[in-house]
């Protein structure tokens, strides 16, 4: 009989923890979409990598507001979205903490990405058939 209640016991409490965390996660997803909606600055975003954190991987991007570097992320970890510009949605008040990207490819023409804040860079690579370094451009 003392068993029955412990097992009893455990299943309640189980249930009952199982529910605060969807009811808690359903609150969170709730807000952070009702927050998102009152971004009202968009700008051009730039895909850079995906990063491994642990288990997990995500999309890095960045994007500029005021001539200042912002990283961002997203649970997006396709490697086919990589250099790439998208679209950034962000807080006009707060613009570090408050953004997120919308992932339908951009083709922004050069003037439109040095008013976003992007600037095109040379870099150099070794070919190994001619014994050269080859110049070649990309958007930084």
């Amino acid at each position: 009989m003392k068993q029955y209640n412990k097992l009893k016991y455990f299943i309640v409490t189980f249930f009952i923890s199982l529910l605060s965390v969807i009811v808690f996660t359903e609150y969170r997803d709730k807000r952070n979409h009702e927050y998102g909606k009152t971004f009202k600055g968009e700008t051009i975003g730039l895909t850079l990598r995906i990063k491994k954190s642990g288990k997990s991987s995500f999309l890095r991007y960045c994007f500029y507001v005021d001539n200042k570097k912002i990283l961002g992320g997203a649970a997006k970890a396709d490697h086919n979205l990589v250099n790439k510009f998208y679209k950034v949605r962000y807080d006009l008040n707060n613009p570090e903490k408050g953004h997120f990207i919308i992932l339908r490819e951009l083709k922004p023409d050069s003037m439109t990405l040095v008013k976003a804040g992007f600037t095109k860079t040379k870099y150099y690579e070794y070919d190994d058939v001619k014994s050269e370094y080859l110049g070649k451009w990309k958007w930084k």
